[in-house]
């Protein structure tokens, strides 16, 4: 899924808050601050403010903000320097730039995210781009 990162259809500032479940599609910039589910279909683009805690199903994930929780992204995941994510992914493209920081669990390969979330699979730590793996496959 390409799209051109310039044309957002919807944005989420600093100062919003909201609990539950949301549905949407296209491009989203989310900064506030959300807890519940986020099923997107799409590019979701976590900002710099933001703080999410909760499970997202999406196509593509940038994330720039904190998020605590379980992501299936469907296409791609990417950490920005700023990016802090604790929790769980699933991802066939799982990208961490420098200083993006990641503990938790993470399945890659080109059916990972489509998989359940539920699924729980090897452990991987990475801080400041650095990938230790934890757990054996064997």
């Amino acid at each position: 899924m390409k799209q051109n990162l310039e044309e957002i259809n919807a944005f989420w500032d600093k100062g919003c808050m909201f609990n539950g479940k949301m549905t949407s599609e296209g491009i989203f910039r989310l900064d506030g601050k959300m807890e519940g589910e986020i099923s997107h279909r799409g590019t979701l683009i976590i900002g710099e403010t933001a703080v999410i805690k909760g499970n997202l199903e999406v196509n593509v994930l940038i994330l720039n903000g904190k998020l605590e929780g379980e992501v299936n992204a469907k296409e791609r995941m990417e950490i920005h320097s700023g990016g802090k994510l604790y929790g769980t992914v699933y991802t066939p493209i799982f990208v961490i730039q420098d200083g993006g920081i990641f503990e938790g669990n993470c399945k890659m390969d080109a059916n990972a995210g489509n998989e359940s979330i539920q699924e729980d699979t090897g452990e991987a730590a990475v801080g400041r781009n650095n990938l230790r793996r934890l757990k054996d496959d064997s």
